[in-house]
């Protein structure tokens, strides 16, 4: 049985430049989505004089930000964040500060707090620091980056910094409205995260998406810079990636979640080091079409209920390359394993996808429970070059399984089968 995608949109494959969409839309995501955010115009409280901080930093407190977990503090951070030079940071001190609506971050200006968590079990205390949406919240979500059209600025927007934060969103309601995490639209350059968590939001954790209202075409956010980053059971997807290339991400870790753990689509000319997926309800990553080369370099996931990568591309200029990956105990399906889910898996592509020191390896839960997966260890079906040189392959049911309809679908010498 195979996954599939038809949530996501008709033509959302369509091939792209790195600035420019051609056609299709985004994972859930359209401009129109965008209605209402920005509606709140923040300024600081009549009679306020704020300060920098030593470092000459724009502190949140100095434009009447409270952190004290009930106060809505979302006027004072936007206008700390409008008043804020290229260049210089709002810096949010220890607390947690409670939000109605989105904060905008503007163009070349950083946004710091104090701690942006890592791996948490589910049952770990949610946090008393950062950003904590209110139940009430209306808006995209918690923090947009937006482009020069949309946000309305002088300049391109580039250079965004997000540091040492957490967005908690265990306040918003289940069922409710999908808020993101973190949303960056349009022509966004080099948006960089360094040590944020983003943990229990209803909708993507991270989202790069289309601004469908320029006037010369669709364009998307690209050289993205990611380091040390977590998001931890989002309400659908982990990390949605949509024509961002040029891109650099390390250690990046998608935790749970009701989508696949990664959506990654026109991101070619990336790399990805260290990145995770684990316990998605979908696959673990789902690349779809691009050009140039993508690399993973020991990149891993565990225990997703699908594949663990999902490989579709139609544009034969694409090139796939896995280096030292892990692939554990995929295509959980709901506990009873099968299914026809695999660790790799790479279906109707006539990009290139090469394989050294592949790990796929087959297991139960933590506790030994339920079925053991991934049915199929590696998998390929109307392929035009799937290649794995070394590395060792584990199936339930099969470790290589020839879908047919593949012209090279090669495993090396090296390539141990369970």
């Amino acid at each position: 049985m195979e996954s599939t995608q038809s949530t996501l949109g008709a033509g959302y494959d369509a091939p792209r430049t790195r600035r420019l969409f051609l056609g299709g839309a985004a994972v859930g995501v359209t401009t129109a989505a965008l209605t209402g955010i920005g509606a709140t115009t923040a300024t600081a409280a009549e009679g306020d004089v704020p300060e920098v901080n030593g470092l000459g930093w724009h502190d949140v407190r100095g434009y009447g930000a409270v952190g004290d977990g009930a106060t809505d503090d979302t006027l004072a951070i936007q206008a700390a964040l409008d008043a804020c030079e290229p260049g210089n940071t709002v810096y949010l001190p220890a607390g947690q500060y409670r939000t109605s609506a989105p904060v905008r971050i503007p163009p070349y200006v950083t946004l710091q707090g104090t701690h942006g968590g890592g791996e948490n079990e589910w049952g770990a205390a949610d946090p008393a620091f950062g950003l904590k949406p209110l139940p009430g919240f209306t808006g995209a979500a918690v923090v947009l980056v937006l482009d020069q059209l949309t946000g309305g600025y002088a300049t391109k927007s580039v250079e965004v910094r997000i540091l040492q934060l957490t967005i908690d969103g265990s306040a918003l309601p289940a069922g409710g409205a999908e808020v993101d995490g973190i949303r960056a639209v349009g022509q966004v350059q080099h948006l960089q995260l360094r040590d944020v968590q983003v943990r229990k939001v209803t909708g993507h954790g991270i989202n790069t998406t289309y601004n469908e209202a320029v006037p010369t075409g669709p364009q998307a956010p690209f050289c993205l810079h990611f380091d040390r980053v977590s998001v931890l059971w989002p309400g659908t997807y982990g990390i949605a990636l949509n024509n961002s290339t040029d891109s650099v991400l390390h250690d990046v870790y998608v935790l749970g979640g009701n989508g696949s753990g990664w959506w990654i689509a026109g991101a070619g000319n990336s790399t990805f080091t260290s990145c995770r997926a684990e316990w998605s309800a979908k696959e673990g990553f789902v690349l779809r079409t691009w050009q140039g080369v993508i690399q993973f370099s020991g990149c891993s996931t565990d225990r997703n209920g699908y594949d663990g990568i999902n490989v579709q591309n139609t544009d034969s200029k694409g090139i796939l390359q896995l280096s030292g990956c892990r692939l554990t105990r995929d295509g959980r399906n709901g506990g009873t394993g099968g299914g026809g889910y695999a660790g790799l898996k790479v279906r109707n592509t006539t990009a290139k996808v090469f394989a050294d020191g592949l790990l796929v390896t087959a297991g139960n839960d933590d506790d030994g429970s339920l079925g053991a997966s991934p049915a199929r260890g590696v998998s390929a079906g109307n392929s035009a070059c799937t290649v794995v040189s070394s590395g060792f392959v584990d199936g339930v049911e099969i470790d290589w399984h020839d879908d047919g309809g593949n012209t090279v679908f090669q495993k090396g010498a090296t390539v141990v089968l369970s």
